[in-house]
Parts: C-alpha cells; structure tokens; sequence
C-alpha cells in the first residue's frame, strides 16, 4: 500500500472533508495482495476516513480481506 498523491492533514478538517480527502490517494500492487487476508494497522482512528480509503484500495487491487487493527478510537 503507498501513497500515490499527497493530501491535506485530517485533523482540522469537517467530517464531510474529512470523508472526501483521502479518497483515491492510496494505491497497493495486485500481485503484493490478490487473494490475500491484509491486515491494515492504524494507531488512532478518528472518523475512519483514512482506514476506509486504504481498504477500498487493498480491495480493488484484489484482496479476498481487510482488517483493521487500530490502537484506539478517537
């Protein structure tokens, strides 16, 4: 999983903001991750925003998973 376009940080941002900046900036190779169980760590989820656009790219670059450990929920 990488970064393919930088974005604003979230903290500050509305949770309407918050929703739409990480959408499309991350990216993950097919064949690190087809047919796989990925598990995806955070240490702080917030609106769940980040998480959520890191696991749409997982998905369509063919993971059969994603889970989401994370260290706390803020």
């Amino acid at each position: 999983l990488h970064r393919a376009r930088d974005t604003r940080p979230q903290s500050g941002l509305s949770r309407a903001q918050r929703a739409k900046n990480p959408r499309g900036a991350f990216r993950a190779r097919r064949d690190r991750v087809e047919g796989r169980c990925v598990l995806l760590v955070d240490d702080v989820v917030t609106s769940g925003a980040t998480a959520s656009a890191c696991a749409r790219a997982l998905k369509r670059a063919g993971a059969a998973r994603v889970v989401l450990v994370a260290a706390c929920r803020a």
